[in-house]
């Protein structure tokens, strides 16, 4: 009986010394080794409560960056286009025509609204209007605003975009550019009189893409400037508060009523900043000076504005033009605490 209790007492403890072989050289295996076993796991999960002198770490064991600014940049990346691809091509069904402005005709599936992102707008020249949008007699119909501007000064893309027309009209644009934009818009720019950009070229808002001129069906070297939507006029003054050189709103929506003509002449009065002179003119035979002559609020040459550079601030702007920061903020209806947007224009005077 003694002897059975012995041998069995033997049986666990040889038992037990083989396990203990077994999983000793389980653990001495390398992570490099050709088994079935998988590599040590060096990474530990760290629970909160161990964690309370190590800020910036949670329970998963991850040290976060909490500058918001970082989620920013993932963000605009996300955006970033791709300058082989065609802006807003879900919008325009994939049409894309190097050769006339309007190129979609009734393009089918078109949306009924369709909101117009404006925060990177630039001015295309620092001039001043000289003819409006509206009608020119009884048989023609200015489509775009005419903006002051010599021969040979630098014209700019309004958004980002891709260059879609780069043409020579005799009788009309002269040579002219047409822009689609990341935004959906597209724009005109007519009689130019160099180019600086090729079809496809992809530009960014504020780039230089040609020279002012006076090309075409032109009497004065001046930009001609338009604002489209699937090949259809839309009056740029609904966009742009020319007064200001900046869009009314950070977006605009898009609707039927966008494309509506006006019974209004396309013809403007301009003040001169040089001599304070009044220029007339009118769509009338008898050139009868229009009686609203002072007052018609698209014309911004009465007043002066400073365009937004990188870097810039409000007391900096101020001390350029000797003012102050609060009387440039009570005429541009902002704080100082507004955040300039560059490529933009603010009024200082």
């Amino acid at each position: 009986m003694e002897r059975n209790h012995f041998l069995a007492k033997a049986g666990t403890l040889l038992s037990a010394s083989l396990m203990f072989v077994t999983l000793n050289a389980f653990s001495q295996l390398s992570p490099e080794s050709n088994g079935n076993t998988r590599p040590d796991l060096t990474y530990k999960q760290l629970h909160s409560s161990t964690l309370s002198e190590q800020p910036g770490l949670f329970a998963d064991g991850l040290k976060l960056k909490l500058d918001l600014s970082v989620l920013d940049e993932v963000e605009e990346d996300r955006f970033e286009f791709d300058p082989d691809a065609i802006p807003a091509d879900d919008i325009y069904g994939g049409m894309w025509g190097n050769r006339y402005v309007n190129t979609y005709g009734d393009l089918k599936n078109a949306p009924d609204t369709f909101i117009v992102d404006l925060e990177n707008f630039t001015m295309p020249v620092d001039g001043y209007m000289t003819s409006n949008f509206g009608r020119r007699g009884s048989r023609r119909y200015h489509y775009g605003v005419d903006l002051k501007a010599q021969t040979g000064d630098t014209i700019y893309a309004a958004f980002d975009g891709k260059i879609r027309v780069k043409q020579y009209e005799r009788r009309g644009y002269g040579y002219y550019l047409v822009i689609r934009h990341l935004n959906g818009l597209e724009t005109v720019y007519g009689h130019l009189s160099k180019f600086l950009v090729d079809e496809n070229d992809f530009v960014q808002s504020g780039q230089p893409i040609g020279l002012a001129g006076n090309t075409g069906r032109s009497f004065g070297s001046h930009l001609h400037f338009e604002t489209r939507f699937l090949g259809k006029p839309i009056n740029p003054n609904f966009i742009i508060d020319f007064q200001k050189k900046a869009p009314h709103k950070e977006e605009y929506l898009v609707t039927n009523s966008s494309y509506r003509k006006t019974s209004n002449s396309s013809r403007v009065v301009v003040k001169s900043n040089m001599d304070n002179t009044v220029a007339t003119a009118s769509a009338s035979t008898n050139r009868t000076p229009a009686k609203n002559a002072n007052t018609n609020k698209y014309v911004s040459g009465e007043v002066n504005y400073h365009r937004i550079r990188k870097g810039d601030t409000l007391g900096a702007i101020a001390k350029r033009y000797g003012t102050s920061v609060n009387k440039i903020c009570s005429l541009n209806n902002i704080t100082p605490r507004t955040t300039l947007r560059v490529g933009n224009s603010i009024r200082i005077s």
